[in-house]
């Protein structure tokens, strides 16, 4: 089953392909568009990690660590818009401050309110 990321036609389609583990991979500045759509589909980014694309495989070349100072996300769906605007704010600002070229891909680790309640 894909996840509700994936799901988001508008999301799916600015991918600029997946990764071997089947994640759809966004390149910049495309990424920061993808997460404003995340936040108006209440999809949470709860981290970033960026690749460098290499023939053999991807090399990780950083991560996010905002979701150290997130707290654990809210117990009521009437909290859930708060947290993906706080996650998604702090993921944008990761994105302008770790732009990237044409080597290197963003994966965005998301969560709706349906699948973190299944995280629990």
């Amino acid at each position: 089953m894909k996840n509700d990321l994936a799901q988001v036609e508008s999301i799916a389609r600015a991918a600029s392909g997946r990764t071997v583990g089947d994640e759809l991979a966004f390149i910049f500045p495309e990424v920061a568009e993808v997460i404003r759509r995340c936040t108006e589909n209440q999809i949470a980014v709860l981290g970033v990690e960026v690749f460098e694309v290499r023939p053999t495989g991807y090399l990780t070349k950083t991560l996010s660590d905002y979701d150290q100072r997130m707290r654990s996300g809210p117990k009521q769906q009437a909290g859930w818009a708060d947290y993906v605007r706080a996650n998604n704010l702090h993921a944008e600002e990761f994105v302008k401050l770790h732009p990237t070229g044409d080597d290197q891909v963003y994966v965005l680790t998301t969560a709706s309110w349906r699948e973190f309640q299944e995280m629990k």
